[in-house]
């Protein structure tokens, strides 16, 4: 093994990645992708049985909202803190960070104590994924990366599969809290892990970036209005009032980002600008998330109260959505070219399709004629993804592109978080959160697919602003923005 940063050249197998020093040091950075990808499905499958317990109904879109708002503000701090505090301390802290949080999660008597476990797992578990992207790169030589990227990524996606069928198994016995045990055992021996098989002296080297607090708090903050107007019983005045200010903040927040230096922006440059044709795509993938997203958050519930389905069998409906992502990903990830824009279009308008049958059959049943709709969601968004964060890189300028590709998963994440709180809205504003009765359930089932639907039209539109034919040079689509500056 060299040095961080030591570039090589020559091919690279599995048994160099995966066997000898390579390989221990390769599991154990593996194991925090593990612990942060499955606990953040878990919950979708514990959820049920302790709002039966503790109560909070109204507050269960906020254990996903908390949770990856948490992680995007953690990812971006990973760089600065490996500096500050080595690779190793700093990846065990983080580790420790998701067992302290599911330990509260699992203790609590109350939903408020839940929230903030659940926050603590995000920071912790988005820190400790983006420190794994961190060790990739300074333990290994740059020859290592793609073997090692693919088996993360296959380490994600068997992740997000197990998550919440080991959530529905302790669902099914009545012992959720055992759950979020299991979790924090499982961070305190990644800690442990991570502390025997890490060199000490791993550390990375200072960019000069700066963690974006104004920028990461504006966001934040918006996208809690957005989820904290649904607590007001019913359509008032201060609910639109309060929902319209987490839509301004997020503006502000785009436009911020925008004007800071080429070294702090968490975004490219036309993210935000209308006119580039790059902004469509990334538009597509944040409206896409939004709107894929009420199942794993309000299904199981759901299901349980109409149709007497339990934990488990919850669990597998939401692993064959990432069964499917993965299917769509794999069978198309070999085109190239022109084909690209095809295959990304229709598979959005597949999702759509799921996104639309799941407003028709959720609530009259049966449960088997939601799985192809279910299938779908999956199955668009893995096939388009790979092929759209591709044309956007292609699309930006080359000072960009590094930034385009490692922006995508954050604008993905911001899609779910604001998914969340606008799914959240919904089943509040119908009188699921504060009477979570069979007849709210059917009015919440109904309109959190429902009011997804031209979310998921919008992003369909948006992918049709991407240009299909081949790109041979970015175009600088970017002068209209402020002067760069500190956010």
């Amino acid at each position: 093994m060299s040095a961080a940063g030591h570039t090589e050249v020559g091919p690279v197998s599995w048994r160099d990645l995966l066997s000898g020093p390579n390989g221990r040091m390769f599991a154990v950075l593996s194991l925090g992708v593990w612990l942060h990808a499955a606990d953040s499905t878990v919950v979708a499958t514990l959820l049920p049985g302790a709002v039966a317990d503790i109560g909070g109904a109204a507050y269960i879109s906020w254990n996903f909202v908390l949770y990856e708002l948490a992680s995007i503000a953690a990812a971006c701090c990973a760089a600065l803190v490996a500096r500050r505090f080595g690779l190793r301390r700093s990846m065990i802290w983080s580790g420790l960070a998701v067992a302290v949080g599911c330990a509260l999660s699992a203790a609590t008597p109350v939903m408020a104590g839940m929230l903030v476990g659940r926050t603590i797992q995000g920071a912790g578990g988005g820190l400790l994924v983006a420190l794994t992207m961190v060790g990739v790169a300074s333990l290994f030589p740059s020859n290592y990366t793609p073997r090692a990227m693919a088996a993360i990524a296959a380490v994600w996606g068997s992740s997000s599969f197990v998550g919440p069928l080991i959530g529905g198994v302790f669902a099914e016995m009545g012992l959720w809290r055992m759950g979020f045990w299991a979790f924090a055992a499982q961070g305190l021996l990644v800690a442990v892990a991570l502390r025997w098989n890490l060199p000490a002296d791993a550390r990375t080297e200072d960019n000069g970036a700066r963690i974006p607090w104004r920028r990461l708090s504006v966001l934040s903050l918006g996208v809690l209005a957005i989820a904290g107007a649904g607590l007001e019983e019913g359509m008032t005045l201060l609910t639109v009032a309060i929902a319209a200010l987490g839509l301004v903040g997020m503006a502000l927040f785009l436009k911020l980002d925008g004007q800071a230096g080429d070294a702090n922006r968490l975004l490219p440059k036309m993210t935000g600008n209308l006119r580039s044709p790059g902004s469509g795509g990334f538009a597509a993938v944040f409206l896409l998330a939004c709107a894929t997203v009420p199942f794993a958050i309000y299904g199981p519930i759901l299901l349980g109260i109409l149709h007497g389905t339990g934990p488990l069998a919850a669990g597998y409906m939401i692993a064959l959505e990432s069964v499917a992502w993965t299917v769509g990903a794999l069978l198309l990830a070999k085109y190239v070219g022109t084909i690209q824009i095809r295959i990304i279009r229709w598979s959005f308008i597949g999702s759509l399709i799921g996104c639309v049958g799941l407003v028709f059959v959720f609530v009259p049943g049966p449960v088997w004629a939601m799985l192809p709709f279910i299938f779908l969601l999956g199955l668009g968004f893995g096939a388009a993804y790979g092929h759209i964060v591709q044309r956007c890189v292609d699309l930006v300028p080359a000072e960009d592109k590094d930034r385009a590709a490692g922006a995508m998963p954050t604008i993905q994440t911001i899609g779910y978080a604001v998914g969340a709180a606008v799914t959240g809205l919904v089943a509040n504003l119908v009188g699921f959160g504060h009477a979570p009765s069979p007849a709210a359930a059917v009015e919440a089932a109904h309109w959190i697919f429902a009011v997804m639907v031209p979310v998921g039209v919008l992003g369909v539109l948006s992918v049709y602003r991407i240009p299909a034919g081949d790109v041979e040079k970015a175009p600088d689509l970017t002068a209209p923005h402020a002067p760069e500056g500190g956010a």
